[in-house]
Formats: structure tokens, sequence, C-alpha cells
């Protein structure tokens, strides 16, 4: 039983996982997620694992012939004996202590204010703590090996952890809109319309809430960090260990993957989400033997396909040319091989352009700039002290730094090319997407707002990057070998180097406010709901509401998706995104929307302009409400100039938080 846990319980759980997704969303499609279409989406779930676990029994997974060794491996380590069992046990309580106290310190500092980075609150002298748990869990992966795999499960949950823990509220605006949209699935059972996308974080979170009693919010908070933590190092490990020769450089390479940033995996969100499901289905494809194994990547494809298609078009494809790769009929891959390359660069970009032409507005240009594509340039930051300046050094020569372990790892694979056959298609898959970056980048994206129109090329390039992980894994692993053969001082210099990069990568990975970089975006406070709370408490009537995208989410949060106005047709001069989204949905949310509320532009004209009531006159012919209020927050860059002018036309104001907000009342 205990090998059978060690072997499969995490693959057994990922198929399942991913089973729930699919089915659900297939199920919410056709149907709803009532408590009628939970049962069925389980029982679907259940019936496709066991039938699935019949191929299990046909085509045992095997063992494919390493390709820098003879060693063997299933989902666990083969765990090492040592006989040293003191010394053991005081690493273990050392690292478990070091531990404890980074999370007693993120859990002592959790915050209700609005906050731009979580290092504002959190001290300085964590990362010293974090930087001591990563050195104490090398030493504990030189010296014994045991448990090793399990505490670096621990260290990716602390270190995927820091904005669930330190932002009290919630962190960013995007989980806000999706726990009000399966809040409401949860009560009604289905909300409309339903797209396709999106679907597949929806049902997997709406059928574990019913089927935990878990609450929606802790469980969209923790779903991609827990997920992470837990799928990402036993899978990594489980194909390095098909691969290569040494459990030291095995579980090492594991944990110094943390050095690349990883602000995907700190929050949930479909794209997040979908990024996971992407890079798992890469990983095992490396060691893809049977059909039992391939039957795992196309389930994870179809996962992320009806999560988010920019990752899930990919993972599609991938598995596709994955099948042909291991097909005998060299025509059928010559062909084939062609035709998954020309989807793979065309689909992407052609699904933005069709998107692009619905919804784009007339006259709405793209600034030249945010069309120019420029090489990354080496930057040496000097205008601040040395930790930041070094922090800094390593951030912004990022794309250098990656690019350049990737060109290693190219050359690597081609001096081995007989053994790293399989890296081809991960090279094909790469370049595809790169091309089509490139031509999603030459696209305006006029139905986004400004700042947001370099964001969804931006997932194309990264989804690039992640097929680019074969050759940064073995650069790593050539690396660290060579490291392991030198001195003992040489070799705990670097692994002490290793255990800073992984600090510093930390410090990266979330929202920072520093002389070097801002990430401008605010998070959502308690004065925030405060304000949500008083305004709905002292409307008359029907109301509308212009304020910032998180005091839009502190009332997804405390209403969710409480009133709709049809937009009408006379409405006031505004903004031409406005006027072509309210088209475009049929209905205009009461709170300004930055993805696709009409409301937003209002707005902006009335902090960025004036704050006045000719404006919010205009959005309130827009909806047909008689009242409308403004909401100011202190943290915005002219509020002393935007408080006087807004007072002197609103018919009345109120002070929120001790003058952190002020509401600004509007009637016809």
């Amino acid at each position: 039983m205990k090998k059978y846990f060690n072997n499969q319980l995490i693959g057994l759980s990922l198929i399942m996982l991913c089973l729930i997704s699919f089915c659900g969303a297939i199920v919410y499609r056709l149907y709803s997620l009532n408590n009628i279409g939970v049962a069925i989406s389980l029982i679907s779930a259940i019936a496709a694992f066991l039938i699935i676990q019949r191929y299990s029994s046909i085509y045992t997974p095997s063992v494919i012939p390493a390709a820098f060794s003879t060693r063997e491996s299933g989902w666990g380590i083969q765990w090492e004996i040592n006989k040293k069992i003191k010394s053991e046990k005081i690493l273990l309580i050392f690292y478990l202590l070091l531990s404890a106290i980074c999370f007693f310190i993120l859990f002592s500092h959790r915050t209700a204010e609005a906050i731009i980075s979580p290092w504002q609150i959190v001290p300085s002298y964590f990362f010293i703590f974090y930087g001591l748990a990563t050195a104490v869990l090398i030493l504990n992966i030189l010296k014994y090996q045991r448990f090793s795999l399990l505490l670096i499960t621990l260290h990716c949950f602390l270190s995927f952890s820091i904005a669930w823990i330190v932002y009290k509220i919630g962190y960013g605006f995007d989980p806000f809109i999706h726990q009000a949209t399966m809040d409401l699935i949860d009560k009604t059972g289905a909300v409309d319309p339903k797209p396709f996308y999106y679907l597949g974080q929806y049902s997997l979170i709406v059928i574990l809430h019913k089927i935990t009693f878990i609450p929606i919010q802790w469980l969209d908070k923790l779903l991609v960090p827990v997920l992470a933590a837990v799928f990402l190092p036993a899978t990594l490990y489980r194909v390095l260990a098909r691969w290569f020769d040494s459990g030291k450089a095995n579980l090492l390479l594991v944990l110094i993957m943390l050095i690349l940033p990883f602000s995907f995996f700190i929050a949930t969100t479909p794209q997040n989400l979908a990024y996971l499901l992407l890079i798992l289905a890469i990983l095992l494809g490396l060691i893809c033997s049977n059909a039992y194994e391939l039957i795992i990547i196309y389930l994870l494809a179809l996962a992320a396909l009806l999560i988010q298609p920019i990752a899930g078009i990919p993972a599609g494809l991938f598995a596709l040319l994955l099948t042909a790769y291991h097909s005998d009929n060299d025509k059928l891959k010559k062909y084939f091989y062609s035709i998954i390359f020309i989807l793979a660069v065309a689909l992407l970009p052609l699904a933005f352009y069709f998107f692009e032409k619905n919804n784009s507005v007339q006259g709405a240009e793209l600034p030249l700039q945010n069309k120019i594509i420029s090489l990354p340039e080496l930057t040496v930051p000097d205008q601040e002290n040395f930790i930041l300046n070094f922090i800094y050094l390593y951030g912004f020569n990022l794309k250098i730094i990656i690019g350049l372990i990737i060109i290693a790892g190219l050359i690597i694979a081609f001096r081995h090319k007989q053994k790293c056959e399989i890296f081809g298609i991960y090279f094909l898959m790469s370049a595809a997407l790169l091309l089509s970056y490139l031509m999603a980048k030459a696209l305006p994206f006029n139905f986004l707002i400004n700042y947001e129109r370099d964001n969804y090329s931006d997932r194309i390039l990264l989804a690039a990057v992640f097929f680019s992980l074969p050759f940064i894994i073995i650069a790593f692993y050539a690396f660290l070998e060579k490291v392991l053969k030198q001195n003992r001082v040489i070799k705990t210099s670097l692994l002490a180097f290793l255990a800073v990069l992984t600090a510093v990568s930390l410090y990266l990975s979330y929202p920072r406010f520093d002389r070097y970089f801002n990430s401008h975006c605010f998070s959502t406070s308690a004065s925030d709901i405060a304000a949500a709370r008083w305004i709905d408490g002292n409307a008359g009537g029907d109301y509308i509401v212009l304020a910032n995208q998180q005091v839009s989410a502190a009332a997804l949060r405390e209403f969710g998706f409480k009133k709709y106005y049809t937009p009408s047709p006379s409405q006031g001069e505004g903004c031409l995104s406005a006027e072509a989204s309210a088209k475009a949905e049929g209905e205009v949310f009461y709170y300004p929307i930055p993805t696709g509320g009409p409301l937003y532009q209002y707005y902006l004209d009335m902090v960025y302009k004036k704050p006045s009531r000719e404006t919010m006159i205009a959005a309130m012919d827009l909806t047909g409400a008689n009242e409308g209020y403004f909401v100011l927050n202190k943290y915005w860059w002219a509020f002393p100039k935007i408080l006087e002018e807004a007072k002197l036309e609103a018919d009345g104001w109120q002070e929120i938080g001790g003058g952190e907000i002020y509401v600004f009342r509007y009637t016809r």
C-alpha cells in the first residue's frame, strides 16, 4: 500500500482532477451545475477514470530507458537509507522551524489596507529566513536526500503562498469576478452567457465546493498555489529520474527551478491554471512511452482548453504532435508535423483577429510604439544600494539570461541528438508559438483597454518559453553535475549563490513598489468594502457607481452581479469603447469593469479630465439610472485636486475610512 501511495497517488489525483474539470465543463455548458449536474459530472468523471485505468492494466506504464542513465523511478522517490539518523533529523527539524517562521511572519503581517506590493508590509528579514530555509534544504539534499521531495513541495507552497496570505481580502482584480461568477453558479446552477473558456475552472471549483463544503473563495485562492506545489515537483522529479542518473542533481534541479520567477503560480486565474496544466503536459511528454501516458497528456490538454484556450490550444496541438512523433509512419510524421506547425503559428492570432473584428471600436488606434518589438538589452542598474541593484541586475536581464540558458540547452541537446530526439518537437512548438507571438503583436486589440493590449500576445510568448523547458532543464542539469564535482569551497559558494537567487526570484515574482519598479495596482481594502456597503445602504433606488477596479472588486465580493442595465440608445457623449462594449454585451453592469464594462471610460474621464456633473449625467443616461456615485481613493495621483473639484458639483459627499476614500453623490 505504501509503495502504491508513493508511485501512483499523485498521478491518479491529477487524472481525476482533469476529468472532473472536463466533465463538469461539458455538463455545465450543456445543462447546469445544480445538484443533478454535479452528480452527472462526478459519475461521468468516475466512469471515465475507471475506463482509463483499464488502459493502465493493458498498457502498464513502462519505464523507458533513461537517456543518460539506466535508473528507474515512478512518481515517488527511491528513498536512500542513511545511517546518520540524528544529523538527518536535526536538518529536517531546522528546515521545518525556518519554514514555520516564514509562515508566521507572513500571517502576522496580513493586511486589509490598500497596498501595491506585499513587500511594503512583509519585513525584509523574511528573506533571511527564506534564504536560510533554502540553504538548509540544499544541504539536506546533498547529505541525505530522504524526505527532500516532500520538503521541496512545502518550500514551493511557501513560495507560491505569499499573495493569498498577505492580501487579507484578496489579490488582484480578476479573481473577484471569477469568485462572484462561481458563487452565482453555486446558487443558481448556471450563469449566462456560457462561453467555452473558463468553464473548466468554474466546474472544478464549484464541484469541489459542493462535495467538500470548503468556501469557494478559499478554494479559488488556494487552487493554483496548492496544485502547483504538489504536482510540479513530483512531475519534474519523475521526468528527471527517467532521464538522469544523479539523485542529488535531480533533487537540486527541482529546487533551483525556483530561481526562475513564478508569478503565474501565486494566484488562481483561468490563465494560471491552464498554464500549470500546459507545463505538466510538456513535462510528461518527455517520458510518454505508451497509450496510457498519452491519454493523460490529452486529458491535461482538454482540461486546459476548457479553462483558457491561449494555453489549451498549444497543449492540444502538442498532444497531437506527440502522437505523430510516436507513430511508426514516417510519411504521416512528415505531413503532420507541417500541419501542426502551421496551426500552432496561425490559430491564436486568427482567433484574436476575429474576436477583434467583432468587438473592436472604430477609430480607436493603438499607439505605434506598442507594435514595435524590441530585443532585450543588457541593463546594469547602479542607482540604489547593492541589494536592490543585484536584484534588478537579475530581474532586468532575465530575458537575456533565459535566452542564454535555452541556447546552452539547445547546444547540449544537439550534441546528444540521438538521445534527445524528442526535443525536436518541443523546438518545433516553441518556434511556431514565437512566430504566432510576432503575428499577434501586430494586432491592435482595440477591444481591450490601453494598458492590457499587450497581455494576450505576451501570453503566447510565455507559452513558447514553456515549450523550451526541456532545454532549460538539460542546461541546468549539466551545470549542477559540474558543480557537484567541484571541491567543497567552490561547491558551497555556488550552491549558496543559488539559494540567494531563489530569494531574489521570490521578490521578483510578486508585485513590487521600489525605486526601480512600480506595479501600480493597489489591492482591494477594507475601506473599499466599506464604501461599497455605504453606497448600497444609502442609495434611494437604481444607481450606478464610477470607481476604480478595486472598489468594483469590493462590490463584486459583497453583492455579486447585483444589477445590470439595458443601455439607452440616447446616451450622453462619452467614449467609443463604452458604446461598443454596451452593444457587444447588451447590458451594463452598475460598477465599472475595466476588461469590458462601458462605465470604466466615464470613470477615467472623471479622474483624468474633470470630475464633472456632465460626465456623471452621461453615464446615468447610458443606463437610465437616476442616481450616481463617484468614488475617489486617497492614493490616486491627483487626489487633492480631484477632491476639491468634485465637491463643487456633487450633491453631497461622504468620507470613508478616516479619509481613505471619498464618495460623491449625484442625482438628476
